[in-house]
C-alpha cells in the first residue's frame, strides 16, 4: 500500500516544499531532479509549452493520438492529473534549471504502480539521463510508494524505449494485440482480439518485481 498521499504532493503550492528526486550518474554523482509537477510548478514559465511540444513530438508512441495544445494540457493537469491519487508527473531539471522532458507513474494501487508519460524532451550533455531518472523513480516507487511490482506498456516496435526499460531489468510479460482506429480528429490503438487487430504491431507489458531490482541494483535499494 502507498504510503504518500499522492494528492497533497500535487497541491503544493510552496515551492520550498516541492517533491524533487535526485538523479544520480553511475558515480553517485548529482546530475539533475526529478521535480513533482504541482501546483507551484503549474505557472512556471515555459513549463506548459515545453510539456505540449514533447508530448507532440513523441505522439506515434501514445495509444492516443491528437495535436496537443497548451490549452488542453493545461486543463489536463487542473481537471485530471493534479486531483488524481493514482497518478503524478515528474519534470527532468538538471541542477541549473534546464529541463529536458518528463517521467511519469500511473494507476498507482496496492502492490504495484506503472510507468507512464516517458518523453525525453530535448538532448542533454548528461550521459544516460533517462535510465538514472527511470532508477531514481524506481528507488522511489519501491522505497516510498511500497510498491511491489513496477509495471509499464509499450508499443512492440518502440525499441529505443524498451531497451531502456531492459537495461533498468524489466522484462516483457505478455504481448497484446492492438486495432487502429480514426475518430474525431484523432487515432486510437485498442486492444482487441487477435483476429481483429491492425495495427501491425503489439502492446507489450512489462514488469520489474522488487526482488529483481534489489538483486541487480544493491546498492540502490535498502535490503532491510
Amino acid at each position: 500500500m502507498a504510503q504518500v498521499d499522492i494528492v497533497s504532493l500535487k497541491d503544493n503550492a510552496d515551492p520550498a516544499r516541492q517533491l524533487r528526486l535526485p538523479i544520480r550518474d553511475a558515480s553517485g554523482r548529482h546530475v539533475g531532479d526529478l521535480q513533482c509537477i504541482d501546483r507551484s510548478l503549474l505557472d512556471e514559465p515555459g513549463l506548459i509549452d515545453d510539456l505540449t511540444t514533447w508530448r507532440n513530438q513523441s505522439m506515434p508512441f501514445f495509444l492516443t493520438q491528437f495535436t496537443a495544445t497548451e490549452e488542453r494540457t493545461r486543463r489536463w493537469f487542473e481537471t485530471i492529473s493534479l486531483p488524481a491519487a493514482d497518478r503524478i508527473l515528474f519534470v527532468i531539471c538538471d541542477p541549473h534549471g534546464n529541463r529536458f522532458g518528463n517521467f511519469g507513474i500511473c494507476n498507482i494501487r496496492p502492490g504495484s504502480a506503472e510507468f507512464d508519460n516517458v518523453i525525453r524532451g530535448r538532448p542533454s550533455d548528461i550521459g544516460n539521463l533517462m535510465f538514472h531518472c527511470g532508477m531514481a523513480l524506481l528507488e522511489w516507487m519501491f522505497s516510498e510508494l511500497k510498491v511491489k511490482t513496477a509495471e509499464l506498456q509499450v508499443f512492440s516496435h518502440n525499441e529505443k524505449a524498451i531497451g531502456l526499460y531492459k537495461r533498468l531489468g524489466f522484462a516483457t510479460t505478455e504481448s497484446l494485440p492492438l486495432r487502429r482506429a480514426q475518430e474525431e480528429g484523432m487515432i486510437k490503438y485498442s486492444i482487441v482480439d487477435r483476429s481483429e487487430a491492425n495495427a501491425g504491431f503489439d502492446y507489450l507489458k512489462m514488469e520489474l518485481p522488487v526482488e529483481r531490482f534489489r538483486q541487480s541494483s544493491p546498492g540502490r535499494f535498502p535490503t532491510a
